[in-house]
Order: C-alpha cells, then structure tokens, then sequence
C-alpha cells in the first residue's frame, strides 16, 4: 500500500494501487466523486468544455473535435478510455500524451485531498485528468463519456456543449435494455441554457423529451443540421431552424474521412456551438486527418491487415460496411479472415450475425481478461449468428478455427492468407491490445 502522498511511485505502481482501493470496478453515481472534485476545485475552468456520451462514436467524436480545434491554433485536452497499450493514452494535451511523472504527480494530488473517500480506478482518472487540464492552461476541454452519462464520473463538470454520438444496447447490466432508458441516461449530460447535440440517427424520444424539461438548446441531425454523402466527398449544413431549411452555414466538397461519417457530422455541429472562431480551413482539415488506434486502423498491404474495437452490434454493422467497401475495391477475389475475441458480458450472437455476410473464414479465441469470454462461448455465438443469417458451417471457405490465444489466431490468420486477402482483428479493446502487443513483440 502506497503511503498517501509518495510522489516516489512510479506510474505502474500508481495504477495497482488504483486497482486495490475500491471494493468494485464500477459504482454509478456522482456523490464520492462529486465531494472530492469540490474539496479540490476540480469542476471548473477557464476552457470550452465539451462532453461526448453515446453507445458507439465517442472515441472517433472526440478525435475529430480534437484534431479541428488543434487545426484552429487553440490548445486542447481531450480524454479517452480505454487506453489500448499505455495509460498514457487517456490523456492528451495538444494532441500528445504526458509524462510518466506528470500523471504519477497528479495522481498524488488526487490521493491527498480525498481522505476517506473511496474512488473506483475510473473515478480516480478522471479527476487526475480534470487536475493535469487544469495545470495546462486550455482553451477547450472535451471529456470522452463513460459507460452511461447522468451517473459517469466525468458529468461532475457542466459543459458548453454536450454530445450523444450513437444510441444502442450495450452494458446492458447497468444501463438496461431499452433504448429510451438509456438515451435518457446518456442526455444526463446535458445542461440547462446550453447547447446540446444529438447524433443519434433516429433517436428516441427521449433525448428530445430531456432536453425540452431541463431547458437545453437541442440540435439535432437531420433536423437541425444535415449531411450529405457523394462518392468522393459530402457535403455538411446547417439550417436555421426546424421549419426553415435554407442553409444558415453550409461546407461542401469535404474530404470523406478515415473514422466514421456520421461523427465527423456531428463533430463539426459541435465546433459551430461552441461559440469559438473557427476557420473553415481547420473544419476541412480536420475532418480530412482525424485519426484513432483500434478505428479501422492498417497495420499492413499484403495481405491488408486491419484492426478495429468494434464491441457490439452497432459497431459490428458499422465495420461490416468497411470491409464490404475494401471487398469491392480489390482487383481480385479477396477473402476476408476475422481473429476475434470478446467479453462474456457482449452480445457476441448478434455482433458476430452483422459479419457473417462478408467474412470468409474465423479464428477465434480467449482474452486474457478476467471478463473474457471462453473460446466455447464464441463458438456458440458464432454458431447462433449464421443461424441468424441463413448460413450454414459449409458456407464458409475455411472452416472456424479456435485457438489458445489471440496472438496464435493472429498467426494463423496470417499463415492462411494470400497476399490479397483482408484480415480483421475486431471484437474488443483487449482485441487490439493483445494483436497489437503480439506484433510488437
């Protein structure tokens, strides 16, 4: 057990200690953390603050918020979770992770004002992050949500600008499953008299219902602002009103983005509530160099290695589009090969059933998690999902191949592959973790 104030940890033996202090991983409410964060004046600043909630897309939001306001010349810290290799990923200021020792003072800040309290490892990042914000002198802030909204650690601070990316069942232990519950718990983020953006491609009713009784100015695609894709490019526009749909702002001819469309969108709807001078340079720029590790991210060309977190249905369905898109631009019949693993606490039937129509051939196998779950249980999923689909084992080029490891899988993978082929390591963070860990060596 660290002494409470040891600025002489290191980093990693900061991060066990977090792990040690609170009896669960996950306690949903504001009241310890929200104590704390007022004992050490850690819910206000001199910044912009945008939050970002949403079942999927909150990673690929605060990424393309981050790289146009960057693009605009202001400094920017953004947060994000979870980290794929290092800690240090959670944090970023002006578009780069911190020191070892600036996180390690941080957390030796937050370990002396708290007393008592106790704080779940997440509840104790946040406030290092709000800490670490604060010592660096920002123009904006954007907080990457966690699992819910109304109860997360990071709504202990009212943003200019709140974001819902995307609205689907997803930690349905916590949240439930019904989408009208958890739009609502995820619009917990809003706040009165200030804008608020709604994503949501045909969102529940709630998410407007929550923003007209607290009093929060929505603006909601396709309602408010509209996006239209070409074959190279889209286009972008704001109306002034519900009724009136004459353009008050409008970027056409943008570059089709590497993360996903619909959050550059709504990104950019973000930007323009803000109230910030932003140049239409930095909106076009930004879109077109928006990045993020695990987002359909190449590791190689021959054969085209891929690797993306895509977790749940929505996202599966989302990845599916990519890799049917890859399919169709290659020269030659290519196959595609999945390495899949998942958590136990997915819905792996119906994420697997969004793949079945594009991927050839599966290698599945365990994560090394506590949460993982066992190679069994993918088996079945993946057997429910081509029931789901119409499809049959014999449908597949290669049959599905379980293994000890994802890095074995990964290997496999790659030994059965023409140099043409698409292989896709998906199916958790941990996913891209362990593939990416295994390739470094």
């Amino acid at each position: 057990m660290l002494n409470s104030i040891n600025k002489s940890q290191s980093l990693a033996d900061w991060l066990c200690y977090l792990e040690s202090i609170h009896p669960v991983n996950i306690e949903m409410g504001l009241g310890r953390i929200g104590r704390v964060a007022a004992d050490l004046a850690l819910t206000t600043f001199d910044a912009k603050v945008i939050t970002v909630a949403g079942t999927n897309g909150k990673g690929s939001t605060c990424a393309f918020l981050e790289r146009i306001l960057l693009d605009a010349g202001f400094n920017v810290g953004v947060t994000s979770s979870p980290h794929i290799q290092d800690y240090r990923e959670r944090v970023r200021v002006n578009g780069n992770m911190l020191t070892a020792q600036a996180h390690a003072d941080s957390f030796a800040f937050i370990e002396a004002g708290r007393g008592d309290t106790t704080l779940t490892y997440f509840e104790f990042t946040t406030l290092s992050a709000l800490k670490l914000f604060q010592d660096a002198a920002l123009d904006v802030v954007i907080l990457e949500v966690g699992l819910g909204g109304r109860l997360d650690a990071s709504n202990i601070v009212s943003a200019d600008v709140a974001v819902v990316t995307t609205i689907d069942i997803d930690h349905a232990d916590w949240l439930g499953s019904d989408k009208a519950i958890i739009a609502r718990e995820k619009s917990g983020i809003f706040r009165a008299g200030k804008k608020a953006i709604c994503g949501v491609i045909n969102p529940p009713l709630t998410i407007a219902a929550y923003a007209d009784e607290i009093g929060a100015y929505l603006i909601a695609v396709n309602r408010d602002y509209h996006y239209t894709p070409h074959a190279n490019s889209w286009d972008w526009q704001l109306s002034a009103s519900e009724q009136q749909h004459d353009p008050v702002l409008a970027f056409t001819g943008l570059a089709i983005p590497q993360l996903p469309l619909q959050n550059a969108a709504t990104a950019i709807a973000a930007v323009q509530a803000l109230g910030l001078t932003v140049p239409e340079r930095a909106i076009r720029s930004g879109v077109a160099n928006a990045r993020l590790p695990g987002r359909m991210q190449q590791l190689g060309s021959s054969p085209q290695q891929y690797l993306d977190v895509a977790h749940n249905p929505e996202s599966a369905r989302y990845l599916a589009t990519q890799l049917s898109g890859l399919k169709q631009q290659a020269n030659s019949a290519v196959k595609v090969i999945a390495v899949v693993g998942m958590l136990k606490d997915k819905d792996i039937a119906a994420s697997l059933a969004a793949l079945t129509g594009v991927v050839d051939s599966w290698h599945l196998a365990p994560l090394q998690s506590e949460r993982a779950a066992p190679c069994q249980q993918i088996e079945q999923g993946l057997a429910d999902a081509m029931a789901q689909s119409g499809k049959t084992r014999d449908s597949f080029r290669q049959q599905p191949m379980s293994h000890d490891t994802i890095a074995k899988a990964w290997q496999s993978a790659n030994q059965s592959a023409d140099c043409n082929d698409i292989i896709i390591g998906f199916g958790s963070f941990f996913t891209v973790a362990e593939i990416t860990q295994h390739i470094s060596g």
